[in-house]
């Protein structure tokens, strides 16, 4: 079943944030059971509070998958340039529909 992780963030560091985006993707193996399904700098919050402005969706093959890239060394070696260089932000990991 896939799984998709929801992450949403204000960017207040453009430049450390293009450090990040320039390593994100080798880390986060795009092409190989990951997929950007969408990203949105102009993330319009329709309902709670302190969501940022930007939002990006990627597609795993599944939850498991999802989890052993988001916490191998190669993504945690890059993510922390994100969670400086933004902040609001949120990441959520679903199940999609079977």
């Amino acid at each position: 079943m896939p799984a998709y992780l929801i992450v949403n963030y204000a960017v207040e560091n453009p430049e450390l944030y293009a450090e990040y985006t320039a390593a994100a993707g080798p880390a986060l193996k795009f092409g190989e059971g990951c997929e950007l399904i969408a990203f949105d700098p102009a993330s319009e919050q329709l309902e709670g509070e302190g969501a940022g402005h930007q939002t990006v969706v990627l597609r795993f093959d599944s939850r498991e998958r999802a989890k052993e890239i988001y916490e191998s060394g190669e993504y945690q070696a890059v993510v922390g340039k994100r969670l400086q260089a933004t902040s609001k932000h949120f990441a959520v990991l679903i199940d999609g529909m079977a």
